[in-house]
């Protein structure tokens, strides 16, 4: 793996859900965000990364960090293998995931690797909000 070109990230967003269009391998991206609202913490979410990578040939462990910005601390690991099949054609990470605790509000980060490389980062906000939000929002008189 040590051969393998060290890929650039094109786009890296997340999102609530990533789905696969099986006939045609499709990505669509269900509820893009950069902040999520918690009625208290420690909050489970459940999220999905995409990623789409150029320059990518050969055998890659793909490392996902979740870190809290307020001191680095890890909060989670998600980890894989991958083939890039030619430098040529785009390479797209799909990652869905349940059940990741944050601890605490504040500002996360996303951290990509491959074969121990940084690539790209992507921030996340995590607000407390008391009691949920309300839906339908309340009207404003004007």
């Amino acid at each position: 793996m040590a051969d393998a070109p060290i890929p650039s990230v094109v786009a890296m967003l997340v999102c609530d859900h990533v789905i696969t269009e099986m006939g045609t391998g499709k990505k669509s991206l269900m509820g893009i965000f950069e902040a999520i609202a918690a009625p208290t913490f420690p909050w489970a979410i459940a999220f999905g990364i995409y990623a789409k990578l150029v320059d990518a040939e050969g055998d890659y462990d793909v490392l996902i960090r979740l870190v809290n910005l307020k001191d680095e601390s890890k909060v989670a690991e998600m980890l894989a293998q991958a083939k890039g099949v030619s430098r040529e054609a785009a390479w797209e990470l799909v990652v869905n995931v349940a059940g990741i605790v944050l601890p605490e509000p504040g500002k996360y980060e996303f951290q990509l690797f491959t074969n121990d490389a940084f690539l790209h980062r992507v921030t996340m906000n995590a607000v407390n909000v008391p009691g949920g939000f309300q839906w339908p929002q309340p009207k404003l008189h004007q």
